[in-house]
């Protein structure tokens, strides 16, 4: 067994017990906003000891972290939009569809093409999506268009696509400098937009929320750290993928075990609803492993 992949598989669990303390902040009164900054200041802060890895950046495409910024950026909004509208169960799973996105968007821009793994994968994610979402063909598109799978899916659009533009302009730009100086743009760009909105107090997080805001945002930071040193280190971006993405059925696992201890809606849940949600968590990872295999 390679112990590397033990990085991915704590990202994985990582991910979803930060998402699930996010949300109980903003169920306790935390803002938008505040979550947002809270949650990309800490990355932006942890991914700058990549500098001591860095041998030099082409600061003549600066240009190119600080627009896989912005992609990121729109993507953490629409993340924590969909935490507010629905349930981690839900969201997470649907954020699933990043790697058929990721697919789309490099055939698109970039022009690679795509294998016949990936029509299967879109295949078997579809049916997942049926199921995680308890909708029907009649009901789909209007399920769909529903808040919480909405900014899920728009959350897994931005991300993909972000992927995609580290993917091609890392190498050239030095990849420890153009994480750095993304994660950095992001955290200073949620400084100077949130903070004149909201003033000062924004940076206080108070009540009962604060708890969770700061823990989820650390295990938030800690686990995209965690990522980018195994993508760094392991030899194959595939299975370090691959181990990532069993964060669709940890959703639906943890959220169901830690409803009632965070207060999430999964509590009111059936069982015969969250199997379904799991089934369909499942099909998903199962259509990860068909493209990236």
């Amino acid at each position: 067994m390679n112990f590397l992949l033990l990085l991915p598989a704590g990202s994985a669990l990582g991910y979803v017990l930060a998402v699930l303390l996010l949300k109980r902040a903003l169920s306790e009164g935390c803002g938008q906003g505040q979550v947002n900054l809270v949650a990309n200041l800490v990355p932006g802060l942890l991914f700058q000891i990549l500098w001591f890895w860095s041998s030099g950046a082409h600061w003549a495409q600066i240009w190119q972290p600080a627009v896989a910024a912005g992609t990121f950026l729109l993507g953490q909004i629409c993340t924590f939009l969909a935490l507010r509208h629905g349930e981690v169960s839900v969201a997470t799973p649907l954020m699933g569809t990043k790697v058929l996105l990721t697919a789309v968007f490099s055939a698109l821009v970039f022009g690679q093409a795509l294998a016949a793994q990936w029509w299967i994968g879109a295949a078997a994610s579809t049916l997942g999506v049926f199921l995680v979402t308890g909708a029907t063909w009649r009901t789909l598109a209007p399920r769909l268009l529903r808040p919480d799978a909405l900014f899920s899916l728009g959350a897994a659009a931005s991300f993909g696509f972000t992927d995609v533009l580290v993917q091609h302009w890392s190498r050239g730009f030095g990849i420890p400098a153009f994480v750095a100086l993304m994660f950095g743009l992001v955290a200073l760009v949620s400084l100077v937009v949130v903070v004149p909105m909201e003033g000062l107090r924004v940076l206080r997080p108070s009540g009962k929320s604060a708890a969770p805001l700061l823990a989820g945002s650390t295990i938030l930071g800690v686990q995209a750290l965690g990522m980018a040193l195994a993508l760094s280190l392991h030899e194959s971006a595939t299975a370090v993928n691959i181990v990532y993405s069993s964060r669709a059925v940890w959703s639906v696992v943890l959220a169901w075990a830690l409803a009632r201890v965070l207060g999430a809606e999964e509590s009111h849940d059936s069982r015969a609803v969250l199997g379904r949600r799991l089934a369909g968590s499942l099909l998903l990872f199962a259509a990860v492993v068909a493209v990236l295999l």
